[in-house]
């Protein structure tokens, strides 16, 4: 990939973090002298034989099993030396992408990064190896481009910086035993407004039932939702291009509006679930699988990790389309599991290989099994596989994963940029709702605010930001 141009400040703001450089370096083991240096012999390079490799641990541990098995397995058929590790399971600090490229300028980088980062933030900073060529053999080999989304987030400057494994679900999870006997459709409904007042018609705060399982707190969850009412409110954060920013609008006020109603306003106190504005990325899963909300916004992990324990939960959820707003109702589409090859990597042939033994008929039929409706289809002509034809849920969500918007988060309508990962890895969406809830701010100033920000880390990166 491109060498990057990042100051110090833009690589705090890409990572996510605010520790110095001198701490990242900490986190890796010190690089080799050079040889000839004066007073220190050249530290002896790498063996050969050896393999590091990082993978996500997310919300289900069958599937992390089974993807740690498979790495484990190719180790022990290439007779390498293996260190594995996960890396956390959710979004928000950016301290993962901070210790990579700590062990990248240290000297001893992971080969393999196996997560669902969006690689242009690794590649912004100069982490990644252009793996264009193994992308296109995985396209040969299914006749197709990777998912809508998946190859706006890798397909960067005209190379890949990361090779799409499988999509991950996400979207709402309802209780179909609620919502049906009250006589509402939720595929019926297309906007958040309209959904509110479903929840709340089936909320029953005396049996310990909350119809609405989602916050605003600051994390990908509470990102996730402030994203989505923003956009569908007509406000999207910027422009087609990626490189203005655009939210600074009366329609963003509207939606801020909005979101601080909902959790302020005590006409829709009884739908919302104790401490809801505190949650973390787990608190709505715990909530769900618990039986004590009725709808919530989440990955797939929940609706699998139900399955896979034999939850009656399990039996009594549908899967909903995300809704939108009064401006953009339908706008969709399923990030991905990214195989990225880390730069300066001690082995970089076995890690090619790793990357490339994931796609082969059995172990992509373990991946689908082992995460029912969360590990879906990265190529077109995998949604007609067996595993994933009897899972009804599963082909609930092709129309999402295929839809050709490739709704990607907070950088929708642009692509994935560094600068929008930046604007995201800084919490400004999530605390400008934040700054109305606590009172700090008006929405018209909390909206101002959020942009003023956006716009300094966009320059930050050297793209314009605004007109």
């Amino acid at each position: 990939m491109a060498r990057s141009m990042l100051t110090r400040r833009s690589f705090l703001q890409v990572s996510g973090g605010a520790i110095g450089l001198a701490a990242l370096a900490a986190c890796a083991a010190p690089a080799a002298a050079p040889a000839g240096s004066s007073g220190e012999a050249a530290a002896p390079a790498e063996q050969p034989g050896t393999l590091w490799v990082l993978h996500k641990q997310d919300f289900h541990p069958g599937y992390n099993d089974f993807i740690r098995a498979h790495i484990v397995k190719f180790a022990e058929d290439n007779n390498l030396k293996l260190d594995v590790a996960y890396t956390s399971g959710f979004a928000g600090t950016g301290t993962d992408v901070q210790k990579v490229a700590a062990a990248v300028q240290a000297g001893d980088a992971p080969d393999v990064w196996i997560d669902n980062q969006n690689p242009f933030r690794l590649a912004a900073l100069d982490l990644l190896q252009d793996v264009t060529d193994l992308q296109q053999e995985v396209i040969d080999m299914y006749g197709g481009d990777p998912a809508p989304r998946a190859k706006k987030e890798t397909f960067l400057d005209g190379k890949y910086a990361g090779v799409t494994l499988h999509t991950r679900s996400d979207g709402g999870w309802a209780r179909k035993d609620i919502f049906e006997p009250a006589g509402i459709d939720l595929a019926s409904i297309k906007t958040y407004d309209v959904l509110a007042e479903a929840c709340l018609e089936v909320s029953d705060p005396a049996n310990e039932m909350w119809g609405w399982g989602m916050t605003v707190s600051r994390n990908g969850d509470g990102a996730w939702l402030i994203d989505r009412v923003v956009q569908g409110w007509g406000a999207p954060w910027v422009d087609e291009t990626g490189q203005y920013v655009t939210m600074n609008t009366p329609e963003c006020v509207a939606a801020v509006e909005f979101l601080v109603d909902l959790y302020t306003n005590p006409k829709w106190e009884p739908m919302l679930p104790p401490g809801v504005l505190s949650w973390t990325d787990t608190g709505n899963n715990e909530a769900y699988l618990g039986e004590k909300v009725a709808y919530t916004q989440n990955a797939g992990t929940v609706y699998a990790k139900a399955v896979a324990d034999g939850l009656p939960v399990a039996e009594k959820t549908i899967y909903d389309v995300p809704k939108g707003g009064p401006v953009n109702e339908n706008f969709m589409g399923l990030g991905g599991m990214y195989l990225q090859h880390i730069m300066e990597d001690a082995n970089p042939e076995m890690a090619r290989q790793l990357i490339m033994s994931f796609f082969n008929d059995e172990t992509m039929n373990g991946i689908y099994s082992n995460a029912v409706a969360y590990a879906l289809p990265g190529y077109e002509v995998m949604w007609d596989w067996d595993v994933i034809q009897a899972s009804p849920i599963s082909l609930q969500m092709k129309a999402a994963a295929l839809d050709p918007s490739g709704w990607n988060a907070l950088a929708w309508p642009g692509p994935s940029t560094a600068q929008i990962g930046a604007v995201g890895s800084s919490n400004i969406d999530t605390d400008m709702v934040a700054n109305v809830l606590n009172g700090s701010m008006t929405a018209q100033e909390s909206v101002e605010d959020a942009y003023k920000k956006s716009v300094q880390i966009f320059k930050d990166f050297g793209a314009p930001g605004e007109k």
